[in-house]
């Protein structure tokens, strides 16, 4: 047997959240001396101890834990995947509200007046880059690469220059994806065609100087978020030249 101490030391948890699982009805001693109330585990017990410490650290709630306790394997895989999407759900709803929050203070101004469209299936030939957030040139060069390629292989452009943002993976960049939209297939090695399904999105144009883009898509972002829509994809510019409009999308 051992005393509460000594298992907490064996199992990683605390002497208070030994006590309070013991008063919930999870984890209960195996002996309360009856004279000074103290509490003694079998060293069987060790293991119930520690799986509780380690379903605790991955956020699941005290009130599933039993279930999982109690779950031949297959339930167990079922349960720690529902609890997975759940957190995946909450981890989509706080970086939500962080990139809120960030367009707010970065952004500024009153929101946009967004359009809600339906976008047809989007094929997109381009090239994929890692880009400081502010770097208009470099987005350009990867179009200018897509516009020449694309006629060097005779392929006719679907629609305007476009480009698609993705958080990058270090502070002040961006995953850029820039090309052309393409009708069908293409076999080739500097251009790569990737598909995005046809979906409801929340759409801005902006008419105005490009270089207003960073700020404007900002406030694009807190608008979109501040409405309590929730994004599928990657958000979208489009660039209509001849009418000097930078078209901000957001499939939802």
């Amino acid at each position: 047997m051992l005393t509460i101490g000594r298992f907490a030391d064996a199992t990683g948890l605390t002497v208070k959240a030994l006590r309070h699982y013991d008063e919930i009805g999870l984890l209960a001693p195996a002996h309360v001396d009856p004279a000074n109330g103290y509490r003694y585990y079998e060293a069987a017990q060790v293991e119930d101890g520690v799986a509780i410490r380690r379903l605790r650290a991955l956020e699941v709630p005290l009130d599933e834990i039993r279930g999982l306790l109690d779950a031949d394997e297959e339930g167990m895989r079922e349960r720690l995947a529902a609890h997975g999407y759940r957190v995946t759900e909450e981890f989509r709803d706080k970086h939500s509200l962080l990139m809120e929050l960030a367009a707010l203070v970065e952004g500024g101004g009153a929101p946009l007046d967004l359009e809600l469209v339906d976008l047809p299936e989007l094929r997109l030939a381009g090239t994929i880059r890692h880009l400081k957030l502010i770097d208009p040139e470099g987005v350009i060069d990867m179009l200018r690469t897509a516009w020449n390629r694309l006629d060097e292989l005779g392929v006719s452009r679907a629609g305007p220059p476009t480009g698609l943002f993705r958080s990058g993976d270090g502070d002040g960049t961006h995953l850029v994806e820039a090309g052309f939209p393409v009708e069908g297939e293409l076999d080739d090695q500097l251009l790569r065609v990737r598909v995005y399904p046809a979906a409801r999105a929340a759409v801005y144009e902006h008419r105005g100087p490009y270089d207003d883009l960073p700020v404007i898509s900002k406030r694009f972002i807190a608008t979109v978020l501040g409405q309590g829509l929730r994004f599928s994809q990657a958000i979208r510019i489009e660039w209509i030249e001849r009418d000097a409009v930078a078209r901000l999308v957001w499939p939802l």
